[in-house]
């Protein structure tokens, strides 16, 4: 993609068309406030931007289109933007065609036919920007999004104010959102992702989805066949209280199921209705058997409760007798001989007067002797064997506990289930002519399809669908591995910053002996030097910055038409000479107050890549400088002096004349 034309528009219908060459650099030179750096604006207009920063006053007042005619692979767009309404700065209005042949069109043929998001979306889509997703670092509060021409054309406008910043290397970097934004699409825009990784985010995104559904039921199936046994014994009860089954409860599970299966298969002949004392005898016995239950399980709990407090007990007096016995063994007490003479004495030996630790003579009365703490010592190792012999006992005490507790929660589970259905049996038999046997008949059929929706295959088929779906996860996290895009990213960077540190060097730029590199972190631009990394802030002087700036984005745009990456073919800077020529930024004329061969040295790096990259990429410089060399002359496509300007002053005469009254 690379510029052909920007067509203004007057309010009248004139043109003013600004040609300029593909595949070349082109120079736009000439005299301050002619609306040389508008340019710059009106690019960014055409490109999608809603805002337009082009100077207020009654210049451009007059305008009433602005249009750009691009060169495309295999064909040209048009893009035409409205001028914002009076007293606005602001419009999303858009007119956008494609053709092989298009020419500047008519005023009369301008029509809004989209809007500033789809032609960014278009122009992205047939400049190759394929489906992507711009992931900022992990951590970041901003959301992922699709790096398109918004993000691209960051990388191709210099302003006047921007080219010679220490602060800002690229378009509008100085705004954070931008910069945050430009830093997270550089990875694509430098091919350091996948092409297909949008694609394959989105995979791992349901695949992860599906992971935490199957999972889920995984858990519920494993939990619903946990509970099933009380629920069966519950469902059994309620068979035998309105009279289904005539037996006692089975302890496995098939032996339940197939007893709930005869009853619900049981002939439709209704047995004699129980008694009103039979059914109200039924209901105390299972209310009694309840409190019984739980006045059991209050128990057993109690007992776990008391013999976890014995052990957290235990473990105190535990570590009293280890730090007691850590004291006395310090003394050496097991090896040390019972008298200093080193015979042995019986305990009616002892000698009084000597210390037991050190078989000194005691000048004070009678102290503990070594036999004495030796005998301490032993008994204090037995007890502490003896606890640590307990606690294997203690633990399976607590666990006989927890199975008891267990029990007895799946058999109050059942009672309650059967009072439950013996109630819910009596309120739906009120006043109506159907038997309890049909309700719980019912129930029992319900409950037995669950049960074979739970059976032990369809858990298993859960889990191998699980396990399935997990190694579609690992799969894809392992393709887009975010250590491995940190390598391609590193391998791209280091492949620009070669020519960066050769460009510089060329320049003669301060630390452009070192390494030069670009810090995609803080988009800033860092030399290795000796004494450390030199960011472009703490590198002096407005030449090293332009400079730096210059070799930058030469360096880029070679790497993205090398590698064929989706970004326009173009590079805009203005005034690149102001560090050399502040006078003339001033006062529009060239004065020779700095080093005019450095100013040479910027215009020919340019031309001799554009030349190096031709018909690939193209170059659009303004500036006021105006060299006589052979390749200055020939990049010159526009030199506005003597009067020239973009805004013809025949249009200002003309809205003069139209505002004046009949």
């Amino acid at each position: 993609m690379q510029l052909l034309a920007l067509i203004l528009y007057s309010r009248s219908g004139e043109k003013r068309i600004v040609d300029f060459k593909p595949g070349a650099l082109n120079i736009v030179t000439g005299e301050s406030q002619t609306g040389k750096s508008a340019l710059v604006a009106i690019i960014d207009y055409c490109l999608g931007r809603d805002h337009i920063m082009v100077p207020i006053g009654p210049e451009f007042a007059t305008v009433s289109w602005y249009a750009a005619l691009w060169q495309l692979d295999g064909g040209r767009a048009l893009v035409a933007r409205p001028a914002p309404a009076p007293g606005r700065a602001t419009s999303s209005q858009a007119m956008l065609e494609f053709g092989n042949d298009l020419e500047v069109p008519e005023l009369a043929e301008l029509v809004a036919n989209t809007d500033s998001t789809s032609l960014r979306q278009q122009l992205s889509r047939r400049i190759g920007i394929e489906e992507n997703v711009a992931e900022p670092p992990t951590g970041a509060l901003r959301r992922p999004f699709e790096a398109g021409i918004g993000q691209a054309t960051l990388l191709c406008l210099q302003g006047q104010d921007e080219i010679g910043s220490s602060q800002a290397l690229f378009h509008r970097a100085g705004d954070k959102d931008i910069a945050n934004g430009l830093r997270d699409a550089f990875p694509y825009f430098l091919g350091a992702v996948p092409q297909d990784q949008a694609m394959k985010r989105a995979q791992l995104r349901d695949a992860r989805r599906a992971l935490g559904r199957l999972e889920a039921q995984v858990r519920a199936a494993e939990l619903r066949s946990g509970n099933i046994d009380g629920e069966l014994r519950a469902l059994f009860n309620e068979a035998s209280a309105v009279g289904l089954v005539d037996t006692d409860l089975p302890e496995d599970r098939a032996g339940i199921i197939l007893l709930l299966q005869e009853a619900r298969l049981r002939p439709a002949e209704e047995p004699p209705a129980l008694p009103d004392t039979v059914q109200q005898d039924r209901r105390i016995e299972l209310e009694r058997s309840s409190l019984d239950l739980h006045r059991k399980l209050k128990r057993v709990l109690s007992d776990r409760r008391l013999l976890l407090d014995q052990d957290d007990g235990q473990r105190g007096y535990d570590g009293a007798l280890v730090l007691q016995i850590g004291r006395l063994e310090s003394l050496g007490l097991l090896d040390m001989p019972a008298h200093p003479a080193g015979h042995e004495m019986s305990s009616g030996d002892e000698n009084p007067e000597l210390c037991p630790a050190c078989s000194s003579t005691l000048t004070v009365g009678r102290d503990a002797t070594n036999l004495d703490l030796g005998r301490s010592l032993r008994l204090l190792q037995e007890q502490l064997g003896e606890l640590r012999a307990a606690p294997p006992a203690r633990r399976l005490a607590v666990e006989r506990l927890e199975e008891e507790a267990a029990q007895v929660r799946d058999q109050i589970t059942a009672v309650d289930g059967a009072l439950e259905a013996l109630l819910n049996s009596e309120r739906v038999n009120e006043g109506v002519p159907i038997r309890a046997t049909d309700f719980t008949r019912g129930r029992i059929d319900a409950s037995l399809s669950r049960l074979e929706a739970l059976d032990e295959n369809e858990i298993n088929r859960l889990r191998e669908r699980y396990r399935s779906a997990e190694r579609t996860v690992e799969a894809l996290e392992a393709e887009l591995d975010d250590d491995q895009d940190r390598e391609q990213l590193t391998s791209r960077l280091l492949a620009i910053s070669r020519d960066m540190t050769a460009y510089a060097n060329r320049l003669g730029l301060e630390h452009s002996s070192e390494n030069v590199r670009l810090d995609l972190a803080r988009l800033t631009i860092v030399a290795d030097t000796e004494q450390g990394p030199a960011p472009l802030f703490r590198i002096g002087s407005a030449a090293n910055w332009v400079g730096y700036h210059l070799a930058t984005h030469l360096a880029l745009h070679k790497y993205f038409v090398r590698q064929e990456r989706p970004v326009p073919r173009f590079l805009v800077l203005d005034q690149p000479s102001q560090a050399y020529y502040p006078s003339a930024t001033r006062a529009g004329a060239q004065t020779r107050d700095a080093d005019p061969e450095a100013v040479k040295r910027l215009f020919r790096l340019a031309y001799d890549v554009v030349t190096e990259l031709q018909p690939n990429f193209q170059v659009i410089i303004i500036d006021h400088a105006d060299e006589p060399d052979d390749w200055f002359v020939q990049s010159v496509v526009h030199n506005w002096r003597d009067g020239q300007k973009l805004i013809p002053s025949s249009w200002l005469d003309e809205s003069a004349g139209g505002s004046e009254s009949p």
